[in-house]
């Protein structure tokens, strides 16, 4: 209210002035002069504060705006990018499934999810996501691709448990360097049973399933070299070909050994 009173007071001795023509009085002059020099200055500060507040808060308002709409923006990407990741998951199990559907020529069998490891770290066992349901039976065969995985041993209604060539509890009839042997699961290596001191078995050689009813699937290759172990026998080890960890999906062939 003070400042109006002083602004009015000003307009009116203004209008005063310019009417009396009161300032080209000789007099007067000098007073006027004074009165611009002191109060314009003044009014042009008060104009150019007002307009940097102005400024001011139509920046922080931009600024303000610009904000929640770089954080909706980023709220948008970070959805687009869980879509992309999703997209490219989806596409590489339908790349590895198409993979799977070409390469058997068996007429019954099913692809399954590979849902759980084994915690152990020993790779024993994995859970896939076809049980009963599903027509699965305990004994079938699982493979991926021309690999061995293990027999399925235990059947859930939705879920399936197998038992991998890494466990200490598979035991299978294969073939090494052309001779029949029993390979027995177990970490870090499995082994061949009953192999003959004059059996010349060589690190690197593959080890096959044997079975009338499906392919030569391969089960490991012999790591190291063969030992002494009785005094018929060799100790020949197997490293398990299947890489338990980075499988995603299996087949599951309808039939048994």
């Amino acid at each position: 209210m003070k400042n109006r009173i002083i602004y009015f007071f000003l307009f009116l001795l203004s209008a005063l002035s310019y009417l009396t023509e009161i300032y080209s009085y000789p007099m007067v002059s000098p007073l006027i002069g004074l009165i611009n020099s002191i109060f314009l200055p003044v009014l042009e500060f008060k104009s150019q504060i007002s307009y940097k507040v102005r400024e001011l808060a139509n920046t922080y308002v931009f600024l303000v705006n610009v904000q929640k709409e770089n954080k909706r923006l980023l709220e948008e990407i970070s959805r687009l990018n869980l879509k992309v990741s999703e997209l490219e998951t989806c596409k590489r199990e339908l790349s590895q499934i198409k993979e799977l559907e070409g390469f058997y020529t068996e007429p019954d069998y099913i692809i399954a999810n590979v849902v759980a490891f084994d915690p152990s770290g020993r790779d024993e066992f994995i859970i896939v996501d076809r049980g009963k349901k599903d027509g699965i039976e305990e004994g079938f065969v699982v493979v991926n691709k021309n690999i061995l995985v293990g027999i399925v041993d235990q059947v859930y209604l939705s879920s399936s448990r197998v038992r991998t060539v890494w466990s200490d509890a598979m035991s299978v009839s294969v073939v090494a360097d052309g001779k029949n042997y029993i390979y027995k699961g177990g970490f870090p290596t499995g082994r061949l049973l009953h192999v003959l001191q004059e059996d010349d078995i060589k690190e690197g050689v593959r080890v096959l399933l044997r079975s009338p009813h499906f392919p030569s699937f391969e089960v490991g290759k012999v790591h190291g070299s063969p030992s002494l172990e009785e005094q018929f026998f060799k100790k020949v080890e197997v490293k398990p070909e299947a890489d338990i960890r980075k499988i995603e999906f299996v087949v599951i062939l309808r039939r048994k050994l």
